[in-house]
């Protein structure tokens, strides 16, 4: 049977708590269609423990090969550095900190078979960490981006793509929405894959989530001022229409969504701010705690 193939590009910096896990996942993946001819970690800057997890992996596994960077140049670098070296018709890329379900790259990667798909974006879902603070907004966070995906697609913590970007610009701090309007100006569709679980753990606290937030707002100031696009997650009328929807079914999550949707709106303004008042552009940023 004709398989897909595939290389998984991992980015780390600093994971040696994760990146055991998340070796782990993408090794004993369960697939059917899809071949993994390599599994690429690219170590950014790291001085912990993780290159000698990863050779450790590497002498038990030969698809796992590490290239390292002396230094965080932001995860655009990092991304253009795995393309260089991959060398399969689909490429994956993911974070270190994140655990795939069994059949998460099987259902990333299936959709390929359309010679018309030119990117998938897998389903996050959000595991409670002890004493977290924010786990319900979190929870809620990633079931909006889950519901606003089924209707437009929004990628994010891990995707496939087409081995055909070449370089993406190094100063973009959102890589996904940035492969997504690279390959939309391509011609190629963008979809989403629900069933294409993978998991991760949400900031600790509150101060942490706004950081990120407006991080990511910023950055996607940078795209549409960039590119004039916009992602799904930042049209309003979408953005509504999901929110309505959801407390339509689950009324109970009116509190939370309201303090939710408060803490994003002043976090998208301040990334506004940001981008066009203060000319920064985070696309290297500190580590928050996971």
């Amino acid at each position: 049977m004709k398989r897909l193939k595939v290389t998984v590009g991992i980015l780390a910096h600093n994971e040696e708590t994760n990146i055991n896990q998340a070796l782990a996942s993408v090794v004993k993946a369960k697939l059917v269609e899809i071949e993994v001819e390599k599994i690429v970690i690219v170590s950014s800057g790291s001085f912990d423990a993780t290159n000698k997890l990863v050779r450790r992996w590497g002498r038990r596994d030969k698809r796992i090969k590490l290239l390292m960077q002396s230094r965080r140049e932001g995860k655009a670098a990092a991304i253009n550095f795995f393309i260089r070296q991959a060398r399969s018709p689909i490429l994956v890329t993911m974070s270190a900190d994140i655990k795939l379900a069994p059949m998460a790259l099987e259902e990333l990667c299936l959709p390929f078979w359309d010679i018309g798909v030119g990117m998938v974006g897998a389903h996050p879902v959000p595991v409670d960490r002890p004493g977290g603070q924010l786990n319900r907004e979190i929870a809620l966070l990633w079931q909006l981006h889950h519901e606003i995906s089924l209707i437009k697609p929004k990628c994010g913590e891990m995707v496939a793509f087409r081995n055909i970007i070449r370089n993406m610009p190094e100063d973009s701090a959102v890589d996904e929405a940035t492969l997504e309007v690279l390959l939309t100006l391509l011609g190629y569709n963008v979809v989403y894959a629900p069933r294409a679980i993978v998991y991760n753990r949400g900031v600790k606290t509150y101060w942490e989530f706004m950081k990120q937030r407006r991080r990511v707002q910023t950055g996607h100031e940078w795209v549409r001022d960039r590119y004039h696009y916009r992602v799904a997650t930042v049209m309003p009328g979408l953005l509504l229409k999901v929110v309505l929807n959801h407390l339509g079914h689950r009324p109970q999550d009116t509190l939370v969504m309201v303090k939710l949707l408060s803490w994003e709106l002043v976090a998208r303004a301040l990334g506004f701010i940001d981008y066009y008042v203060w000319q920064k552009n985070p696309y290297t940023w500190p580590m928050v705690a996971r």
